[in-house]
């Protein structure tokens, strides 16, 4: 037996495969009618519907800021203001009560019974180069010392008098 005694075989395996690509290509582009609405159907809402915001870049979550406002400095005493957008580790106060800290943002410790010298030191804890690290140093409401720092992992130190 030969193929061409039986004619309609290759015909028939034309017709499969070109069967085989108008269903797949229907499949693949979205051609079919599977799942979609019919168009006498239209959907309309006359009330506003809520919008979650579009994350941008996949797997990165949005972020809000939100600026608080500085504290304000008390009339009275002795303080020290940290000031950073960042994480930071430091201490302060008079060198027998030396305080322990670790915050972030704009920060007020007060230096109790201050009488004498005081210190303040504080330490970015990442490695921003794009925001300072400012102390400042009040008493009775008056700055006494500033100094701030860019650099990476940058350090403040400040001591009055």
């Amino acid at each position: 037996m030969d193929l061409g005694d039986l004619p309609w075989l290759p015909i028939a395996a034309v017709i499969g495969v070109v069967a085989a690509v108008i269903i797949a290509a229907l499949f693949f582009l979205g051609g079919g009618s599977g799942g979609e609405s019919s168009p006498t159907a239209p959907s309309v809402s006359s009330t506003p519907v809520p919008q979650t915001p579009v994350q941008v870049t996949p797997g990165v979550a949005s972020i809000t800021i939100r600026e608080t406002p500085a504290p304000a400095v008390p009339a009275t005493g002795t303080w020290v203001m940290v000031e950073y957008i960042g994480s930071f580790k430091g201490s302060y106060g008079m060198p027998s009560d030396i305080q322990k800290v670790e915050s972030s943002g704009i920060r007020l410790y007060e230096v109790v019974d201050a009488a004498g010298t005081v210190k303040a030191e504080f330490q970015k804890k990442d490695g921003s180069t794009k925001h300072d690290l400012t102390v400042t140093l009040y008493q009775d409401g008056r700055a006494l010392k500033f100094a701030k720092n860019s650099s990476a992992y940058g350090i403040v130190t400040i001591q009055y008098p």
